[in-house]
Order: structure tokens, then sequence, then C-alpha cells
């Protein structure tokens, strides 16, 4: 089970924790909805949203914590929708009425879990496919993009798309993506932050003008209709000039010479980078040479930050694992890492953590209830990860077949054309965790818990990074070694 931090020596993550009442220990707020965990029967907290409406009279643990909620009952597989009920400036207040919440809430949600549980997926996915190797990849960039190709499909096909991308619960799948590509473009404005979705589909395919234009508002810049078939090598040139020029110059070369054919069809092309921006920067002058254990008995260099401040923080005692939350400038974005007190395997000492993820542990684990408002001195490496994948692999071993299969495809959604099939699922991501950021001060007026833990991120662990406003993960991945 997940607990919270509570008094003892730092660092104690099996020990037992003393327990002060939830409305005692809020985490810090951050502009985003929280709920109630999943043993209420009542319905879910409000808490204050991004647009600073204040919070409701609803009782309800972690009020105010950058965390997504916990769905009320026990969550399905991608099937159940989870409790918040804050109002967004996009959507508007919230109603009560007979229990039942917006139409817009409810889709919001839904995909937000939808998304959620595709990112788990993938990511244990790539875990399976290396053990040791550093991962990082977009799962947002990803969904958004199979969305798209998604709303092109037809009959078992888009049935196929549906469940992989767990999309059954979602009402109107374009009205969310539209809302969620529309919050997380302004990122840009305070991030050094790119994210590319594209579908590149041939033009000898004659989309539909119906489909064109359904595209347009929902996808504003994913679809783009290209000349594969007649003009190869100055479509893929043109291709990875424009990868080039809207990543900043990050993402050179995206498309090796082998990616296209005169017979591609479709592409699906993602790029992305994150430069970290904190709300608290790591001071320079902390930073040291440490040792990084890759294994039990391997160690390499690495510059580690290092800054005492308050987080919130939470412990799985049966996994002995600490989640700590770190948000960037604003608290737009938060990084969630889940480290092991030790090696305990004989690889990177995450294989137990990575077996036991799952949507519906991921959810319990970061629930605002299990998390406190903690002081502590945060060890944690600098480092740049680097992810270049084709996702076609992985995809299919999810369920995802027939829109690689030229005898079962269905795009008639889009097309009159048979046997149309996506060629590649092109996925190319970079992160930079380094120690800027603000030098913002204490929140005054909460009550926090008076011990301090350490959190030393001296060996492999598992992070993301969470939108949380719309409660998506950005980027997700795994960092074993320097």
């Amino acid at each position: 089970m997940a607990e919270r931090p509570g008094e003892g020596a730092g660092g104690d993550w099996s020990g037992e924790r003393a327990r002060l009442p939830v409305a005692q220990r809020p985490c810090p707020a951050a502009g985003t909805e929280t709920a109630a965990s999943a043993a209420a029967s009542a319905p879910s907290a409000a808490s204050a949203s991004a647009s600073g409406h204040a919070p409701s009279a609803r009782p309800g643990p972690g009020r105010g914590c950058a965390r997504a909620p916990l769905p009320r009952c026990a969550l399905g597989l991608g099937r159940a929708l989870w409790r918040a009920a804050s109002p967004t400036p996009r959507q508007g207040r919230v109603t009560w009425s007979g229990g039942h919440r917006s139409a817009s809430r409810m889709t919001m949600d839904a995909l937000q879990l939808a998304n959620t549980t595709f990112a788990v997926d993938l990511f244990k996915k790539l875990c399976e496919k290396d053990k040791t190797a550093n991962i990082i990849f977009s799962p947002l960039c990803t969904s958004t993009s199979l969305a798209l190709a998604y709303k092109a499909t037809k009959g078992d096909t888009a049935d196929q798309m549906k469940q992989v991308l767990h999309l059954q619960d979602v009402k109107d799948v374009s009205f969310g993506f539209q809302t969620i590509t529309s919050d997380v473009s302004k990122l840009s404005s305070f991030f050094a932050l790119k994210m590319v979705k594209r579908l590149f589909v041939d033009k000898s395919l004659n989309p539909t003008t119906d489909f064109v234009n359904s595209t347009k508002r929902p996808f504003p810049s994913e679809l783009e209709l290209v000349e594969f078939k007649e003009k190869t090598e100055e479509t893929r040139e043109k291709i990875n000039k424009s990868l080039s020029e809207l990543t900043d110059g990050k993402m050179e070369n995206v498309l090796n010479e082998d990616s296209v054919s005169d017979q591609t069809q479709i592409l699906l092309v993602n790029a992305a980078y994150f430069v970290t921006n904190w709300m608290k920067k790591f001071p320079e002058a902390e930073i040291k040479e440490c040792p990084f254990k890759v294994n039990k008995t391997e160690t390499k260099p690495v510059q580690m930050m290092n800054l005492e401040a308050t987080f919130c923080l939470g412990y799985v005692k049966d996994l002995n694992i600490a989640i700590l939350e770190l948000p960037c400038l604003n608290k737009h974005i938060s990084m969630l890492i889940l480290l092991p007190k030790e090696i305990e395997d004989e690889t990177t000492g995450l294989e137990k953590l990575e077996k036991a993820l799952t949507p519906e542990t991921l959810l319990q684990w970061t629930n605002p209830s299990m998390m406190a408002n903690t002081k502590v001195n945060v060890f944690l490496p600098k480092f740049s990860v680097e992810g270049d994948y084709d996702l076609k692999p992985l995809l299919e071993s999810l369920g995802m077949t027939n829109i690689f299969n030229e005898s079962a495809s269905d795009f008639s959604e889009m097309c009159e054309t048979k046997g149309v099939v996506v060629s590649k699922v092109i996925h190319k991501v970079s992160l930079e965790v380094n120690e800027q950021g603000g030098d913002s001060r204490e929140v005054p007026g909460y009550r926090i818990l008076q011990h301090k833990d350490e959190f030393k991120a001296d060996h492999p662990f598992i992070f993301l990074f969470r939108h949380n406003k719309t409660r998506n993960v950005i980027l997700s991945g795994r960092f074993c070694s320097p």
C-alpha cells in the first residue's frame, strides 16, 4: 500500500510513519484539479482550477496537490472516469445536478485516463524490449497522432485502434484532443518544449474534402498531404527540414533514406524535446560529481544536483519505493520520480516496480491522499536522454495490427482507396534535465511534517512529466545509466 511520509529518520522508507489527518497535510496548490481517494463514498472534492477559482466547500484529502485524482470506483483498464470537479476556462463551471457532471468534463476525464493507460502500456512494452536501456518517449504525441489516424478508419480497424488507445468511454474524441492540444501548446511560452505530431498522407490517396475539413479544428496542424509517390526524396528532405525548424534545430534528419519510398502511403511521425525549468532552482554551488549505481556492482560518474526544500512526497511500503513530485515553473508541469530504495535485482533494480506498474497502481501511488508536503533533501542527477523508435512493432504487440495490414486495413473514412496502410510510426524524443529554475520562496500558511527526508536518485528510476491542467503525461521514461 502507498503511505504518506511521517516522522522518523529521513530515508527510512520501510519504517512505520505517523499519520496526520489528511486535512492537516495538504500539498502546495498547483493550479489543477484534485479528487477524493478511492475509498470515499461521497462525490470527489473540488480544488482550485488553473483559472484561479476558489476551492469549493466539498471536503476531500490532499486539496491543492498537483496530483491527478483517483477514480472513486475500482478502475477497469481505461474504463473508469477520474473524479475531477473543478471548472476550467474552456469547459465552464461544472454542475452537480443529479450527481452528473457536464458532458465535456466527462469527456476530458475519460480521455485523460485513456491517455494515461496507453502511456503505461507503451512504457511497459519499451521496458520489455530492453531491460537496461534509458527510455524516453512522448505518449501524448503518440496518442494524438494515432487519434487522427483513428478518425480516418472504419470497422474492425477502428475498433482495434479504439481498444488499444482505450477510447471506449471517450464520448467526443475530437473535442478531447482539440482541448488538450490547445492547452499544451501554450506551454511553449514558459518552457523549451516542442511537440510535433504529424500524419503524412500521400496525395495520390485523394483524401475527401469532408475528411480534411473535419480534421482542421481538432487537429489543426497534424494532417499534412505530401508526395511520397511522385517526389520521394524531395518529400523526405522537405519533411526533415520542417521537423528541424519546428524543433528549433534539435531534431535533425528524423527521416533516414530507408524511412520512406514511392510505396509509402501514410507515415506517422512524432518529434519532441523538453528542457527542464524548475519552480525552484538547484544551486549550482551544490552540484558535485558523484557515483551513480548502474547495477549492484557497477557505478558511473554523474553531476549530482542537490536541493533542500518542501515537496510532495509519498511512499509505497510494499515495493519499498519513494515517489517525489518536482514542480516546474509556475507548476504548469510536474516531474514525478519513482525511486526504489535499493537495487535488489540483477539488472537495474526496477524490475519489481515495472512489473507492479499499471494504470491503477500509478493512480493509487500518486493520489494526493497518499502524498504529503514534506521537507526533502533531494539529490537528482543532471542528465540528457534521447529516444528514437519505430513504434509499429510495439503497437502491433498491443493489438493494433489492421492499420499495418493491406488485406485488413480500412481507411474508408478518409479515402476510397483499398489496402491503405501506415508504413511506419517514427518517434524521436529528447530530454534535458538540468539545474535551471526560479528562486521561489517557501509558501507560508501550510502545516508540514516537521522532519526531513532524503530522496537520493543515485541509482535507476522511472519518471514522467505531467501537464497539471489536463493531467496528461507529456513525457515518460526510465533513467538507468549516465
